[in-house]
């Protein structure tokens, strides 16, 4: 009596619904979708380069490691470890950086989304407030 709802719930943790994916075939299957993903494109590029532009302009002892072409995220080597807990205090979200490297010793990184962000300049304007309020600066 147990196995049958064991299976059913391995079906429905694993297996997209038939109903999800045929509406996912559909979006990406439509003429706007193209046009859809150059002007994500576009966007996203501009986000980046407003988020990486504030880093330099307000926070300029940071190092930019790479300013992508395409992604979501932009890493930055801070001058302490710690930042990400200091940051949410300001009411901004970024990840400590070492919990992403899976094969390599982890580097004292910040990984900075800008893809759902709009407001880029106000959040590295309470970055900055957050590195400067760092314990020895």
């Amino acid at each position: 009596m147990r196995e049958r709802p064991r299976a059913m719930r391995t079906v429905d943790d694993f297996l997209v619904a038939c109903s999800l994916q045929e509406a996912a075939v559909e979006l990406v299957s439509t003429p706007g979708w193209e046009r859809h993903l150059r002007a994500l494109a576009t966007a996203l590029r501009e986000r980046c380069a407003v988020l990486a532009a504030g880093l330099v302009r307000e926070i300029p002892e940071w190092t930019i490691t790479h300013v992508p072409a395409g992604g979501l995220h932009l890493w930055v080597r801070p001058t302490a470890d710690y930042l990400a807990e200091a940051a949410r205090s300001h009411g901004v979200s970024i990840a400590d950086g070492r919990q992403y490297f899976a094969a390599e010793p982890p580097g004292t990184f910040l990984r900075i989304g800008f893809a759902a962000t709009a407001e880029l300049a106000e959040g590295v304007r309470r970055l900055a407030l957050a590195a400067r309020d760092l314990p020895g600066r």
